[in-house]
């Protein structure tokens, strides 16, 4: 068959395994296919999801010499790598690679169960005599994931043919074995040997690329759980691919990092370098983060492992202190790189990735599993180089219904640094990009941005951002203590939440609202007693709001019963500003989109159970006497009001003394020069909340990680998204 005609081979081929029997002994017919000079987009375009199904239920046993075929010419190349049958290679990793997404489809099928799982031992295995060894025979899934696994280092194909003889001869010279694994097989230098140069060549990456995505389609069974019944070790294929005896487990995982935290997107350092640039490498890096994170996800966490082991886990849980360097330049030059590719003199001089929401799972996995990663980073990095990009990713997606999950995961990432106290101190540091975003113009520090775009997820985002908007306020509530002087504009934003949040609107939408009342109190509380000399701006703004103080603290059963029903009809102005400009919302709770596809990913899985102050229906809340009780005990006003009590009076002296009417500046002179020593209650210790994982929110990061490589796979469609059932795929017109 000629190689011009490949392409109509292949149909031909694939036309008669539809409508004829034909036997595992036909070996002309397989060695044709076999030997097709094929493309991926070839082999997805003939081979529909619909076609794997039909074959599986009318012609079984075509479909059972073909997958069976395909394993077995793979582990031929593995065990002997002549260079004439790479091609063969990559043919039988493009069949395996479509065909598994929709064998695996319906978890516990019959029929995949014997063609993957189980094992016939032949009559000269069972007849052996027992004095010789030979290797027990393997079900096809492990052979499938341990080909893959052995083929993205195999050398002349992946890496470089001469990669472990060199190593092996060195090796012999010194009597030792680095780090247990073959730096010059490595993908790129970095950790396992910063000094490596391994072999660059884009046919290795382009050939890596492809056993990658055979990997996702081999480990893609979360897909095809639902997030009810989910069980984190349920996959058997990723029990093979993550066990202590995956080969290559160590190389691989090194790989995989080094590949992405090395990638540099400026391409040669010139505008327009990455155009340059071949595009292999940036899809390399893509391909490597979905890989690595679904590794990650498989099981429990290194530290809580009970049912088994996941080998990468262990292998992030044990990177030493001298990698974190490596790893923190590679995650914040790459995050940053989205908003800096938006914000060039020349569009598009700048290449921009594509893999931002792997990358900040990936981030989070760091700060999971390995529990020395964020005190280095805390100690020893700029980590405003994270908070940029994370509060900008957030900005920018807070009114897009399908890119939820990304404001999810951006607010995960600063809750957890927010309990730490070098995290809440680093923010003090002056803030000076100009962000491709609608921010206000202020002049102040990195607290004043995560405050800023905090605020406007709450009066400018989604109604789905209402279940994350204790955690807005818990992050700066966390950050609150050690905020030297916010600008005049973070002030008046968080004065303005407080308002908000008191309104009737809010605040008698569901019984529990006015905990962010509380957390609002607690802020502007520790900012008085800590920060109070450095905070004039934010102590200004809470005197000229003291009649809402007064309202809160003067609150009566007969009053709380009145504006509740007031606040059926009143809409606070604030949110109906935001309404005004809110798209239309029309997804599930959590979702994740790929702006170059047409699909939308809807993840069921709820991570917060606290309530939305945020409702198109009237109010359905009563106020009682326990509850006014338990409002009046849990907000923390005596501070406040002893604030106003004491300053609120030398203010209005200083007016009335004053022939002309004041300037700000003096009046903020004044309170800064104002002390209040003596005359607020003792302050009060420093409250830290910290984020607690559980099993939500673990399947929520699942959930998520999983929409992302779901909707990354789009141009080559490596699933159907019908019969996911991990969330919710809605396809947008």
């Amino acid at each position: 068959m000629g190689q011009g005609n490949s392409k109509a081979d292949l149909a031909d081929i694939l036309v008669t395994l539809s409508q004829t029997d034909v036997s595992p002994e036909a070996h002309d017919f397989w060695d044709d296919l076999w030997r097709l000079g094929t493309s991926p987009e070839d082999v997805f375009e003939l081979i529909s999801p619909d076609d794997v199904r039909r074959l599986k239920t009318e012609r079984p046993e075509n479909l059972v010499t073909l997958f069976t075929q395909a394993v077995a010419q793979l582990c031929q190349i593995v065990h002997t790598p002549i260079p004439m049958y790479f091609g063969q290679a990559l043919n039988c990793v493009r069949i395996l690679t479509r065909l598994l997404p929709f064998l695996l489809e319906v978890p516990g099928d019959p029929f995949v169960e014997r063609l993957c799982w189980s094992v016939e031992e032949d009559d000269h295995h069972h007849h052996h005599h027992q004095g010789e060894e030979e290797a027990a025979p393997e079900p096809l899934a492990r052979l499938v994931v341990h080909a893959a696994m052995h083929l993205l280092f195999l050398p002349g194909f992946t890496v470089d043919a001469t990669a472990f003889e060199e190593e092996e001869e060195e090796e012999e010279r010194s009597g030792e074995k680095r780090n247990g694994v073959t730096q010059s097989a490595l993908w790129a230098a970095g950790i396992g040997g910063f000094e490596a140069r391994p072999a660059i060549a884009s046919t290795f990456d382009r050939n890596r690329i492809e056993v990658l995505r055979l990997l996702l389609a081999a480990t893609c069974e979360p897909l095809y759980q639902t997030a009810d019944a989910y069980d984190p070790w349920a996959s058997r294929w990723l029990a093979v691919a993550t066990a202590r005896d995956a080969p290559n487990a160590r190389l691989l995982f090194y790989s995989l990092l080094n590949v992405i935290f090395s990638y540099d997107p400026t391409g040669f350092g010139l505008p327009y370098g990455g155009a340059l640039a071949s595009e292999a490498p940036a899809l390399l890096v893509t391909a490597s983060a979905q890989v690595a994170i679904a590794l990650l996800d498989y099981g429990a966490s290194a530290q809580q492992q009970e049912q088994g082991a996941n080998v990468f886990r262990e292998l992030l849980a044990d990177l030493s202190p001298d990698t974190f360097e490596f790893i923190f330049d590679g995650l914040a030059r790459l995050l940053n790189n989205v908003h800096e590719a938006l914000n060039t003199t020349l569009p598009g001089s700048l290449q921009q990735i594509d893999c931002y929401q792997e990358l900040l799972v990936l981030l989070w996995k760091c700060l999971e599993e390995n529990t020395a990663f964020m005190p280095y980073v805390l100690r020893n990095c700029d980590v405003t180089r994270l908070v940029v990009p994370v509060c900008f990713l957030q900005y920018q997606a807070r009114r897009d219904p399908a890119r939820v999950g990304l404001v999810h995961i951006c607010t995960f990432i600063l809750l957890k640094f927010s309990g730490e106290r070098p995290f809440c101190v680093a923010l003090n540091k002056p803030f000076a990009e100009n962000l491709p975003i609608d921010l206000p113009i202020f002049d102040g520090s990195h607290a004043d941005l995560v405050i800023i775009t905090l605020h406007k997820m709450v009066v400018n985002g989604g109604e789905k951002l209402a279940a994350l908007y204790n955690c807005f306020l818990t992050i700066v509530c966390n950050l609150s203590p050690y905020a030297k002087t916010l600008s005049l504009v973070a002030s008046v934003k968080l004065v303005n939440l407080f308002e908000l949040f008191t309104s009737p609107r809010f605040l008698y939408q569901a019984e529990t609202n006015h905990v962010y009342v509380a957390l609002l109190l607690e802020i502007f509380n520790n900012i008085i007693q800590y920060q109070y000399s450095g905070n004039p701006h934010l102590v200004y703004a809470i005197v000229r709001r003291k009649v809402v103080v007064d309202q809160l603290e003067q609150l009566t059963l007969p009053t709380a019963i009145a504006n509740s029903k007031d606040g059926a009809s009143e809409a606070a102005p604030a949110l109906a500003a935001a309404n005004s400009r809110r798209p239309q919302e029309t997804k599930a709770e959590k979702s994740i989109e790929k702006n170059t596809t047409h699909a939308a990913v809807d993840a069921t899985v709820k991570a917060e159970a606290e309530p939305s102050p945020v409702s198109a229906k009237p109010p359905r809340f009563t106020p009682t006497a326990e509850w006014l009780e338990r409002v009046k005990a849990e907000l923390p006003l005596n501070t406040i009001t002893r604030l106003l009590q004491h300053l609120g009076p030398q203010l209005d002296e200083l007016v009335s003394r004053s022939e002309f009417a004041l300037d700000e500046t003096q009046i903020l002179d004044f309170i800064k020069n104002t002390t209040m020593v003596g005359l607020l209650p003792v302050p009060h210790a420093i409250v830290i909340r910290k984020y607690q994982p559980n099993n939500f929110t673990q399947l929520w990061f699942t959930a998520f990680l999983w929409g992302v490589i779901f909707l990354q796979n789009q141009l080559l469609p490596l699933f159907d998204g019908n019969t996911v059932k991990l969330f919710t795929v809605s396809v947008v017109n």
